[in-house]
């Protein structure tokens, strides 16, 4: 969330918002069949309860990339109880993901252990996102 925020905000000084995230809550996949056996006979009988499907879980994602009424530095999830199951709805990352300083930092520490460097214009601190979403 953090990387995206700092995208957003620096995409926003070069006049276009691409930059959105979304995430799927708990949805049934395969990702379960690498579990340690003994986790996962309860989770096997567990998942129905507590997951929703794949197809589900990709709506959120869809949302996010092909709602035209989309911001730039919207977050994406299930809108159901905890943001685990449900349809996509605008939802709210954590606390600490909103904080600007720390996303830049993320931004500099990655280009440097990548080596890769984007032709974005520095951005100022207090533009574009400094706080939680707004719930539609």
């Amino acid at each position: 969330m953090m990387f995206t925020y700092e995208l957003q905000r620096r995409l926003a000084t070069q006049g276009t918002t691409v930059a959105v995230a979304a995430h799927p809550g708990l949805s049934s996949t395969e990702l379960a069949r690498n579990t340690p056996a003994a986790l996962r006979l309860p989770f096997t009988w567990l998942a129905p309860l507590i997951t929703q499907t794949s197809a589900m879980g990709a709506l959120p994602t869809l949302r996010a990339t092909t709602d035209p009424a989309v911001l730039g530095g919207q977050y994406y999830g299930p809108g159901g109880r905890y943001e685990v199951m449900g349809h996509p709805r605008l939802v709210t990352s954590s606390p600490e993901s909103y904080e600007a300083a720390a996303q830049q930092r993320l931004w500099t520490v990655s280009e440097e252990l990548t080596g890769v460097k984007y032709p974005i214009v520095q951005a100022n601190q207090n533009s574009f996102f400094s706080g939680p979403a707004t719930t539609i």
